[in-house]
């Protein structure tokens, strides 16, 4: 008796592990930047992995800048970055979005000195589930 219980809990183990693990809401996960020190004129990427189990995804990615030396710099802001019309929004859908800042339209310092920001990052759904923001580690930017 011991065994086929032990037996049948393997078994749910194996199978709830095989379980999509896609959820409801987006879901923004960081794969990375480009660079932890962006020189002046350089662009910075940050790549992401998006995950929303209906695919309802708006196009739109909200980011906000957020400097430690320079408040000039700050924005908030939905313009930055869409998601192009032409990606298919399947159930299940799993795919990596890249954003890519110019430096001369979103990074250099509104100061006269170098500056560190970290970038958020949250999107929504058409259900009106919103994704946990996602948060670069600092980025140095150069003047």
């Amino acid at each position: 008796m011991k065994a086929y219980l032990l037996l049948g809990l393997l078994l749910l183990m194996v199978f709830s592990c095989g379980k999509d693990n896609i959820e409801t809401r987006p879901k923004l996960t960081l794969k990375g930047v480009s660079s932890s020190t962006i020189p002046k004129g350089a662009d910075l990427q940050v790549t992401f992995r998006l995950t929303d189990k209906q695919g309802d995804f708006y196009d739109t990615i909200w980011v906000r800048k957020i400097t430690t030396r320079c408040p000039s710099s700050n924005f908030a802001d939905s313009v930055l970055y869409r998601i192009p019309s032409d990606v298919p929004r399947s159930n299940n859908f799993d795919g990596e979005v890249n954003v890519i800042f110019q430096y001369a339209v979103a990074l250099q310092p509104r100061c006269v000195r170098n500056d560190t920001a970290t970038f958020s990052f949250w999107m929504k759904d058409k259900g009106g589930n919103k994704s946990d923001t996602v948060v670069t580690p600092p980025i140095i930017i150069l003047r």
